[in-house]
């Protein structure tokens, strides 16, 4: 789950990480309209599809359902660097171009070609109302972009809120070799600050699940083995009491436990990599988790390599051969004519 959500974050929203502006803080919408700067430093790297400027605003939209806050985004329409349909936006003053996530459209009760009224403050604090175009509705993969938020053509933004040559975010697919002290660049790291403190959280509770069903796994080899074992005293007595070595005996059933786990390897694997494939490529459906804020979508593709395989096969190998040494061990100290006599 965390791995898919990395992927999409990256391929949608962060790319190579941001640049922002000193003091900007993303988690504070009340400060959204206060932050923007030039980004002529970073004309060169746009110009080059290595940086995407990102101009915020707040704003309301108005509707034949009534007015809703929403978060206007001004994006590049001729940018790649993010995986999203900019490049349907129309620069046109009149009718302003915009795309919405397939959720905030649910939301706010919206269609593609729907037109719609959006007000705004300009840069000099006066409210500017423009007629809105809905060109489309997108089913993004996370919600970050989704939720509450609505996309327009860059150039017919800034020209409208006043603010020519500037933007809120800049994404790139890398760090630049540039020198600037008004916008600090933010890796992989601090955009998945969030998501790691919540992996961590998770996985911990994940480790103590992984323990006990490993310890239910133990327990039940632990069982099979000891008991078919215990069950063949009388051969291992045999075994002895016609010359055969303690460590030769131990070590004959230390080798039939070792090929019983080969066994069970393949057995199990057989059964269980094709189902886990399976969800691989189909993946599993966990509902209706859009909506939610989180950018978990309704389909979860399984992660699975061969090192989970071979790493719960060795695992299984381990404890079956030391169970079975063990077991052997034991046996093979007691005494010869109480074995024989099945005592």
């Amino acid at each position: 789950m965390f791995n898919q959500i990395e992927h999409n974050m990256v391929k949608y929203e962060v790319a190579g990480g941001q640049y922002y502006l000193e003091g900007y803080d993303p988690d504070n919408p009340l400060k959204i309209d206060d932050f923007h700067g030039n980004i002529d430093i970073f004309r060169s790297a746009i110009n080059k599809k290595k940086a995407c400027p990102i101009l915020y605003r707040s704003g309301f939209l108005y509707s034949e359902n009534g007015m809703r806050p929403i978060l206007i985004k001004g994006i590049d329409r001729e940018q790649t660097l993010l995986n999203v349909p900019s490049n349907i936006l129309k620069n046109d003053r009149d009718v302003l171009s915009a795309y919405i996530g397939k959720i905030a459209a649910e939301q706010a009760h919206l269609s593609q070609g729907d037109q719609v009224l959006l007000r705004f403050r300009d840069n000099d604090g006066a409210n500017n109302a423009i007629e809105l175009s809905i060109d489309s509705i997108v089913h993004f993969p996370i919600q970050s972009i989704d939720l509450g938020q609505i996309w327009v053509d860059l150039e017919s933004f800034q020209e409208l809120s006043a603010l020519q040559d500037q933007a809120s975010i800049i994404v790139v697919d890398e760090e630049l070799n540039i020198s600037t002290d008004s916008w600090e660049y933010q890796g992989l790291d601090v955009m998945f600050a969030d998501l790691l403190t919540w992996r961590a959280q998770e996985l911990a509770g994940a480790y103590v699940m992984i323990a006990v069903f490993l310890g239910l796994v133990i327990l039940t080899i632990f069982d099979t083995q000891i008991l078919s074992i215990f069950k063949r005293k009388k051969e291992i007595g045999t075994l002895v009491a016609m010359g055969m070595r303690e460590k030769a005996v131990v070590g004959l059933f230390a080798l039939e436990g070792i090929m019983i786990g080969l066994v069970s390897i393949v057995a199990g694997s057989a059964l269980g990599v094709p189902i886990v494939l399976y969800f691989q490529k189909h993946g599993i459906n966990l509902g209706d988790m859009e909506g939610f804020g989180v950018n978990i979508m309704n389909i979860l593709y399984l992660d699975f390599s061969m090192n989970s395989l071979w790493q719960v096969g060795i695992a299984v190998l381990v404890i079956v051969t030391l169970v079975s040494f063990l077991a052997a061990k034991r046996i093979a100290k007691m005494n010869i004519a109480q074995i024989l006599k099945g005592k």
